[in-house]
C-alpha cells in the first residue's frame, strides 16, 4: 500500500475498540455501510473508551461504504467522522494506491502540500491571485490546460466548475474577523477585491497523467467541519440552489463537484491556513467520469 503500513482485519465491533483503546493505530478503515453497522462501532468505542477520549482521534477514521454520501447521513453527523470513501473503486490497485497517498498525507505532522498527495515527481504548477478579478482567468487557465491534457470537453468544463467553487469559497468564504465573523458575507461576488497580505489566494495544479489534483489556498484557517459536510452532503433542490447560489457562503456548488465524480481532500489549521484539493480521474467517456472513484477527506487541526 502507498501508505506502507501493516493491515489487521477484525470482525467484531467490540474487538476493534478494545484494539482502538490499546494500541496506537494509524488509520482505521471501518465498513459504515448501515446505519446498523456503525452503531454497533460506536457503541463500541462509548462502552470501551468513550468517544471522546483523548485516544480517540476523528483524523484517524476512514468509513467506507457501499452508499453515497446523502444516504449515509449518520456518518456526517458521528463526531467520530474524519473520511468518506465511497466502495466503488474502479480498478482496485489503482484507487488503493491513489487513496494510499491520502492515507500517508494523514499521517504526516501536517497534511498540508500538494506534492505530498499526487505521485512522486509530479510538477505542481503554482498560480498566485492577486486580486479576486482575476479568478475566472485562472479558472479558464485550468479549463485549457485540461483540454490540451486529453480531458473531454465535457469534464474539462466539470473540473473548470469545480475550480471556479474552489477559489470562490477562498476569495470570499474564507475571510474572517479575529471573532470568526464572516468579513465578505455580504458583498457581491463580483466586487474587486485585492488579494494582499491575509487575503492572498493560491491555486496549485499537479497532473500526474491519471488524475488531475486542484488545490485552492487561502491563510485564514476558517474552514467550519460541521457545516461544510452538512453542504456537501445534502441534496439540494432546484429552487435551492438559486436562490441561495445568490449569496456568498452558500457552499452548495461541493455537492454539486463531489456527485460530478470529485473527490476532495480538505485540511484546514484553526486562524493559520486552510487547503481544500478536489481530484479527477481522466477516463475514457462520461460516463466512467461521473462514476469513478470518489472519496471525502478531512483533516482539522487546532
Amino acid at each position: 500500500m502507498t501508505a506502507s503500513l501493516s493491515l489487521r482485519t477484525v470482525g467484531d465491533p467490540r474487538e476493534a475498540a478494545q484494539l482502538i483503546g490499546q494500541d496506537e493505530i494509524n488509520a482505521i478503515l471501518a465498513d459504515t455501510s448501515t446505519l446498523a453497522e456503525y452503531q454497533a462501532l460506536e457503541t463500541a468505542i462509548q462502552e470501551s473508551v468513550g468517544l471522546f477520549s483523548d485516544r480517540i482521534n476523528a483524523n484517524a477514521f476512514h468509513f467506507l461504504s457501499n452508499n453515497d454520501l446523502e444516504k449515509v447521513q449518520y456518518l456526517v453527523q458521528s463526531p467520530i467522522f474524519g473520511h468518506f470513501v465511497l466502495r466503488n473503486y474502479g480498478n482496485p490497485k489503482e484507487a488503493g494506491e491513489h487513496y494510499g497517498r491520502i492515507i500517508r498525507a494523514t499521517l504526516s505532522e501536517r497534511a498540508f502540500g500538494l506534492n505530498n498527495l499526487v505521485k512522486e515527481g509530479t510538477k505542481v504548477q503554482v498560480i498566485k491571485l492577486k486580486n479576486s478579478n482575476q479568478k475566472q482567468q485562472a479558472v479558464e487557465a485550468v479549463k485549457n490546460f485540461l483540454i490540451a491534457a486529453k480531458f473531454q470537453t465535457r469534464m474539462a468544463t466539470v473540473i473548470a466548475n469545480a475550480v471556479d467553487e474552489l477559489l470562490m469559497n477562498a476569495i470570499f468564504d474564507a475571510p474572517v474577523d479575529g471573532l470568526g465573523k464572516p468579513l465578505l458575507a455580504a458583498t457581491s461576488r463580483s466586487t474587486s477585491i485585492e488579494l494582499t497580505a491575509q487575503h492572498e489566494v493560491e491555486m496549485h495544479i499537479a497532473f500526474d497523467g491519471k488524475y488531475i489534483a486542484i488545490t485552492a489556498i487561502d491563510l485564514f484557517g476558517s474552514l467550519d467541519k460541521v457545516k461544510l459536510l452538512s453542504h456537501i452532503s445534502k441534496i439540494y433542490t432546484d429552487q435551492e440552489y438559486k436562490v441561495r447560489t445568490t449569496t456568498a457562503g452558500a457552499g452548495i456548488g461541493l455537492a454539486t463537484v463531489f456527485r460530478s465524480g470529485g473527490s476532495f481532500f480538505f485540511v484546514s489549521e484553526s486562524r493559520t491556513r486552510t487547503e481544500v484539493t478536489v481530484f479527477f480521474q481522466r477516463t475514457d467517456n462520461f460516463r466512467e467520469f461521473k462514476d469513478q472513484f470518489r472519496f471525502i477527506s478531512t483533516q482539522f487541526y487546532f
